[in-house]
Parts: structure tokens; C-alpha cells; sequence
């Protein structure tokens, strides 16, 4: 199924493995330093970026220097406030955001201002915001270590490669009609959240964090009901260490299967050791996962579908409140 081009294409109208193909290659939105200190909050799906990030930035909000916001797209006043108070700071603030005329209208009165750098609305959009901090925050050196190992990525994974040659496809099948356990090196609960969003809005299935202490979960969660882990699959993401070896040891024995989506292994690009870097190029890799995973579904990754309901009906309720 996942080999067959016409069917891929059928299933997949939005166009998001092709889009997949090409961010490698898209270039950055905005790729000027900021003055620092620089601070990074969000909302919506990029609010998972802010304690995996932290370590570029100098705090959620700063005093001065630059302040970088990320608008989510939910009817609200957050970001209009945080803005407001960076402002009067003295900070730059730099708002990310996609633009909806009708919404923003509907919603304000009006609306909100454009924001000042514009994104697409899509899965994509977070590795999007994560390239403009890059820049941002001066890791600009590392950038080309990093592109080449999102090029590997793109290329092995591309739909022209059969399935045994291509670690996502491959993966994807694994994980079918499962629902993964994640595991991460301590420290890497910020890496699960990023590839739990991935599977909702991209592969429409469930993904479960298991949160920065794995040995708690594996070794507990599953001694009152044992057959929950008959549908799950451990799936170990970024650098295997001992104690996820140790983690992935104990869930063999509780889950279905234990599947690795780490780097350096099975097709995948060697780690840069730069734990941002390595945390994107695993979540790119999960998204071209959840897409397969999606087409072996008969699903379409790239439908915002209930997601983008979701998001009117709220800006509605906001709206009926006012």
C-alpha cells in the first residue's frame, strides 16, 4: 500500500509529504539575530516548544532586548497582553502567528494586528518556529549539520523509497493499529509532548508520554490491569541511554512490542549532541512516521479536519461571551 504512488497521492490531497520533502530545503521565515536577552512563549501547539527550547533562550519573558511569541491560533487575549507587557518593557517583540482575516474579525471586532512574521497553519509550522530561534538565539553554526541530517531524513523517507529501505514506512507498519508508549532519555518529556501532537494531528491516534521518569511508568502502570499494554508499543525516541535500555528491558515484558525511533540507528542520521537540534530532527522523523501512519489508515495527514473545528468553535465561544 505505502509503495504504491497513485494511491499515496489520493490519499494524501493536502499535499504533506510532499511538503515534508521540501522543508529541508524551504529556508528560514526570518533569519536575523535578536538582540538578547531573548524570551520565548507560546501558545497552541508551539507552547510545547518552551521548555524544550529553554535552553537557547533567557527566559519565558524578558525585561528589554527581544521577546518572541508565538500565537496558537485560539480565540484569547494572551498574547495581546504578553505583548503588551513586553512592550512596555522595552522589549522587540516579534509575533508568529498564520493570518485568519474572517476569525481575527469575528473574534475582535477587527481583529488583532498581523503578526509580524506569518507561518503557515499546519503540522509544519512548529519546525518553522524553531528555525527562527535558531537563528535568533546565534545558532546559526550548527544550522548546517543539522540541514544535512534533515536532508537524510527527507531522502530515505521520501515516498519513492520501497518500505524495506524506508525507516518510516517501516516504523509506520510496526506501530499499526497500536498505540505508542513514549520513552525518552530524562529530560525529554518536552521531545514526547512535540511527537504525542504529532500523531493527534498528523496520524489521528492516540500517543501516550510516559513523562521524564520512564523506569516509574514501565515498572508500575501496568500491575493493576495487565492487558492495557496489549494494544501499546514502547517506542523510544532521540539517544538511547542505559536507563531507557533499562525502561525498554521492562516494557518487552508489559507491552506488545518495544519499537526505537533513535538516532544513529535503523536508517536514521547520526545525533548532533545538541539537545534542540536532536530533539527536532526526531519529531520531523515521527511526522514523516505519522503520515504513513495516517495513509495506512485511509486517512489524510494533512486534513486539519476536527482540529480546525475545534479552533472556530472556541473562537465562537469567545466571541458569544463579549
Amino acid at each position: 500500500m505505502l509503495d504504491d504512488p497513485g494511491t499515496l497521492h489520493a490519499r494524501d490531497p493536502h499535499g504533506l509529504l510532499e511538503a515534508l520533502l521540501r522543508m529541508p530545503h524551504g529556508g528560514t521565515v526570518d533569519d536575523r539575530a535578536r538582540p538578547r536577552p531573548i524570551g520565548f512563549e507560546a501558545t497552541g501547539p508551539a507552547a510545547v516548544l518552551v521548555p524544550l527550547v529553554a535552553p537557547w533562550v533567557d527566559g519565558r519573558m524578558v525585561v528589554g532586548g527581544t521577546q518572541v511569541l508565538v500565537d496558537g491560533g485560539f480565540a484569547g487575549d494572551d498574547v495581546a497582553l504578553w505583548r503588551l507587557t513586553a512592550e512596555a518593557t522595552g522589549a522587540e517583540v516579534v509575533v508568529l502567528g498564520a493570518h485568519d482575516e474572517a476569525a481575527a474579525a469575528a473574534v475582535l471586532g477587527g481583529g488583532p494586528p498581523e503578526p509580524d512574521v506569518v507561518l503557515n497553519d499546519g503540522p509544519l509550522a512548529t519546525f518553522e518556529v524553531v528555525r527562527l530561534l535558531a537563528h535568533a538565539t546565534g545558532q546559526t553554526e550548527r544550522l548546517a549539520a543539522f540541514d544535512e541530517r534533515l536532508v537524510a531524513i527527507a531522502t530515505s523517507c521520501a515516498t519513492t523509497v520501497p518500505t524495506e529501505l524506508n525507516p518510516a514506512k517501516a516504523l509506520a507498519w510496526r506501530l499499526h493499529q497500536r498505540v505508542p508508549l513514549l520513552v525518552t532519555a530524562r529530560g525529554g518529556g518536552a521531545l514526547q509532548g512535540w511527537v504525542q501532537q504529532v500523531f493527534a494531528r498528523v496520524a489521528k491516534t492516540l500517543a501516550v508520554p510516559s513523562g521524564d521518569h520512564a523506569p516509574l511508568v514501565a515498572a508500575s502502570a501496568f500491575e493493576a490491569r495487565h492487558a492495557l499494554g496489549d494494544d501499546l508499543v514502547g517506542l523510544i525516541l532521540g539517544v538511547e541511554d542505559a536507563e531507557t535500555q533499562l525502561v525498554a528491558e521492562i516494557l518487552a515484558t508489559r507491552t506488545a512490542q518495544v519499537e526505537r525511533l533513535t538516532l544513529g540507528t535503523d536508517g536514521w542520521p547520526e545525533p548532533l549532541l545538541e539537545p534542540v537540534l536532536d530533539a527536532v530532527l526526531v519529531a520531523y522523523a515521527a511526522t514523516w512516521v505519522a503520515a504513513y501512519g495516517a495513509l495506512l489508515g485511509e486517512l489524510d495527514p494533512g486534513d486539519p479536519g476536527v482540529y480546525a473545528s475545534v479552533r472556530a468553535a472556541a473562537a465562537a465561544e469567545v466571541r458569544g461571551g463579549r
